[in-house]
């Protein structure tokens, strides 16, 4: 997973949109690494539309700044920005869409799974739609973000992976550190290019109009290989320490991965219990993959994610939707 040491500084480049992780521990469930990636500089934006995360232009679709009690759905452009400015948006959030994957992205920290792991891309996970990093938008298909492509079979490590990952995991058997998966996701609070690109952690306790108490979305269907719903969120500069991660690192750079929604437990790496149709999702359903590392805190949480993860048994093809993000009042 990437590391991202000047964390209110770093500009939100479209290689940082879609980083994946550097190292992560599926404990020992065999199931495949929790690393999404995507997260800690994902999504520029140029214009007031996005660049990195997903758009370089394109406008609202729909909405009329109407208030709803129960929440706000999010309306992302024809290229999958969202803007503070959009009528619809009275929460506050701002951001893009994007894909990422464990062989994807230029920065330092990116590309784990060839650049860290010395997998060939083959071997990697692959995203066929929406383009892939180094491409720089993410279309809204009439209201739906859709994905496909195909996750890693996790393979042994190769030799001195600890040499350059000691944080890794699964090791000599199975990688589950950089050969990850893939999936897509958004920000919530990511500044315009002009203004300098950086990301920040968006409280949704101080939400306008009432705090965020979750939210729900609609998956078309459940992709064969699971789904891991995500909350990558900025680290306290002591949870990183613990594994000697420099200051304003987020859970993309820590070896347990994001915090995500689960039943069962910790340290297991079980998928989110998604189904087909409408999924509602409150913070207090959203855990550590393992306890004691990090605390899950909502005022440090940066966006959410839709992982696929990839498993030891074999390769595995995805394909699914999502649509109708709400954010949750009550």
């Amino acid at each position: 997973m990437k590391k991202f040491t000047d964390f209110m500084l770093v500009p939100l480049t479209i290689a940082a949109a879609m980083t994946a992780s550097a190292c992560d521990s599926a404990g020992d469930s065999g199931d495949g690494g929790s690393d999404t990636g995507g997260t800690g500089t994902g999504g520029t934006a140029t214009g007031g539309t996005a660049t990195g995360g997903t758009a370089t232009g394109g406008t609202a679709t729909g909405g009329t700044g109407a208030t709803d009690p129960t929440g706000t759905v999010l309306q992302p452009s024809d290229l999958g920005w969202m803007d503070k400015e959009d009528a619809w948006n009275d929460i506050d959030i701002q951001g893009s869409w994007y894909p990422y994957g464990d062989q994807y992205g230029m920065g330092e920290g990116d590309a784990k799974c060839t650049v860290v792991g010395l997998h060939t891309t083959d071997e990697c996970s692959r995203i066929d739609t929406p383009a892939p990093p180094p491409a720089m938008s993410f279309p809204n298909m009439g209201g739906e973000m859709c994905t496909s492509g195909s996750v890693a079979q996790v393979l042994p490590c190769e030799a001195n992976l600890l040499d350059r990952c000691p944080n890794c995991s699964g090791c000599p058997m199975a990688d589950y550190s950089t050969m990850w998966g893939a999936g897509i996701g958004f920000d919530l609070n990511a500044d315009k290019g002009e203004d300098g690109g950086a990301k920040h952690p968006w409280n949704p306790a101080t939400a306008p109009g009432g705090a965020i108490i979750g939210f729900e979305f609609t998956l078309n269907a459940p992709p064969i290989p699971g789904l891991r719903v995500e909350i990558p969120m900025l680290l306290t500069d002591a949870e990183g320490a613990m594994f000697n991660l420099p200051a304003n690192s987020t859970t993309d750079s820590h070896p347990d991965g994001a915090p995500y929604w689960y039943v069962g437990t910790a340290g297991t790496y079980p998928n989110s219990p998604v189904v087909a149709g409408v999924n509602r999702v409150t913070w207090d359903m959203i855990k550590p993959p393992k306890d004691g590392n990090y605390v899950f805190d909502t005022a440090r949480i940066l966006g959410i994610q839709f992982h696929v993860p990839a498993n030891t048994s074999s390769r595995g093809d995805y394909t699914f939707c999502i649509s109708n993000v709400k954010m949750l009042r009550q």
